[in-house]
């Protein structure tokens, strides 16, 4: 029987050594910026808890480990900072081309159900156009919608 409980002591002080080594805990950041938390390091990780008695040179590796992380996450945090600045210039340029497109298929609408066509002057008074002019206009509004909205306005 002693024999039996000094080989579950030795387990048991085998365990416990083992258990206090695992309570090393790695956080490190991948690519999408997505904290991750281990008891394994893994490359770029940075211990944040540590149960073993460290010498000055490993806290200086580790403070250096998370001078590269605080770098890194700066890094990552800036380029996702970046791609949300661009994903915005391209929603309001989308915005802006869809106004001017719809302006563009008004005006066409406009000059290709009215019988006549006009300009005003700066007094204010319509001049109307010839026949010719008013279809040169209609021709040069049919371009605008296919150059602003990227396709023919006939449907």
């Amino acid at each position: 029987m002693r024999r039996y409980a000094a080989i579950t002591t030795l387990v048991l002080a085998v365990s416990l050594a083992l258990a206090a080594h695992a309570e090393n805990i790695w956080k490190w950041v991948d690519a999408k910026g997505e904290a991750h938390y281990s008891d394994r390091p893994v490359p770029g990780a940075v211990l944040i808890k540590s149960t073993d008695q460290a010498s000055d040179d490993a806290s200086d590796q580790s403070s250096d480990d998370q001078k590269q992380l605080a770098a890194s996450n700066q890094q990552i945090s800036d380029q996702l900072s970046k791609e949300a600045a661009q994903r915005k210039v391209q929603q309001d340029e989308a915005a802006v081309r869809a106004q001017q497109c719809k302006e563009a298929q008004d005006r066409y609408d406009k000059m290709i159900h009215a019988r006549r066509i006009y300009t005003t002057d700066q007094s204010g008074n319509r001049q109307y156009l010839s026949d010719d002019d008013a279809q040169k206009q209609r021709l040069q509004a049919e371009l605008d919608v296919q150059n602003l909205c990227g396709s023919s306005s006939s449907q």
